[in-house]
């Protein structure tokens, strides 16, 4: 019986080895059979690189062309914070202008921005983004430029709140500063975002008077309970000065520090700016050319070499296609 088990356990390990072997071995060839694959597509390649190479050229000298034809445009980024008022809101009011830098639509972006319509010919686009925060500091990691943020991936990122991202394309830098000043105009001019402006500042006005009235009645407090004196161990009684109050009490001390922190910080919103949107970063001069050459030659010389790949399979196999036109017919 026990026999029979070992040659069982034997023919068992067999197995299992020829399996192995057998997969290895499998493996090796598919790899063996990439490389071929990757080798015989190289020498293709280069067998029919003077189709390529010649298209490719030819591509190159029409993206020059086409990019000698137009008119270069530039872009900058302005970034806002719009404090008392959610991005939200303002983001989308500034988006409704990218539908109005058509040509058909020059005059009414004119009167929006308070610009010449000369001026408004110069603009390409105008677009605002959200800010995304993706390690929860509350400060901006990227812009979203491509619009992929998920508003239901609240664990993963969230946007920024207040910042804003104006990306604005011109055809001429010298536009920046009055573009600047016309968006600007344009978002006060909402009556919708006026309000929202005026009771976000006024609720805040009214807290730091809450607050400052908090923070008297807690020092008014420590001054009445010292100079009445606190029992300790409900033998003694200690009589401290009303001055050294806030020093010897901690829980008040603390209560009245958060208070005094609170009020700081409305203060701070309150005198950062009295505008709407308070400019951070403004439009730069030095702004980035959105259709360079590099982009032109890149676009029509890839499609031009491939082109050129497509032909040069055609001219090699034109008898084996025309014969099975032909056939058809």
């Amino acid at each position: 019986m026990s026999e029979n088990i070992e040659k069982r356990n034997q023919q068992d390990e067999i197995d299992i080895f020829e399996f192995c072997n057998r997969m290895w071995h499998a493996f090796t060839r598919f790899l063996v059979s990439i490389k071929d694959f990757i080798v015989s597509v190289i020498i293709f390649l280069i067998r029919k690189s003077l189709w390529i190479i010649g298209f490719a050229i030819v591509g190159i000298i029409i993206g020059y062309s086409f990019y000698a034809k137009t008119d270069r445009y530039y872009s900058s980024l302005l970034e806002a914070n719009s404090g008392d008022v959610s991005n939200v809101v303002v983001i989308n009011h500034i988006n409704k202008l990218n539908n109005l830098t058509s040509a058909s639509k020059g005059k009414l972006l004119a009167n929006y921005l308070g610009l010449k319509e000369d001026e408004v010919k110069k603009i390409v686009s105008i677009k605002a983004y959200y800010g995304v925060d993706v390690n929860k500091d509350k400060l901006t990691d990227f812009v979203d430029f491509n619009e992929t943020f998920n508003p239901k991936d609240t664990l993963n990122q969230a946007r920024v709140p207040s910042y804003i991202y104006i990306k604005a394309s011109v055809y001429d830098e010298n536009i920046f500063p009055a573009l600047r000043r016309g968006i600007l105009q344009y978002i006060e001019s909402n009556i919708y975002i006026q309000e929202l402006y005026k009771i976000s500042r006024t609720q805040k006005q009214q807290y730091v008077i809450d607050l400052e009235k908090e923070i008297v009645k807690i020092d008014s407090l420590q001054r009445s309970l010292y100079q009445k004196g606190t029992k300790m161990d409900n033998t003694q009684m200690v009589v401290m000065e009303s001055g050294s109050a806030k020093d010897k009490d901690p829980f008040y001390s603390n209560l009245r520090f958060d208070l005094y922190n609170k009020k700081q910080k409305y203060e701070k919103e309150l005198n950062l700016s009295d505008e709407i949107v308070t400019i951070i970063q403004d439009f730069t001069s030095l702004a980035q050319e959105e259709n360079p050459l590099s982009r032109y030659v890149l676009i029509y010389g890839s499609i031009m070499a491939v082109l050129g790949l497509f032909c040069a399979l055609l001219w090699q196999y034109r008898k084996t296609i025309w014969k099975l036109i032909v056939t058809k017919n």
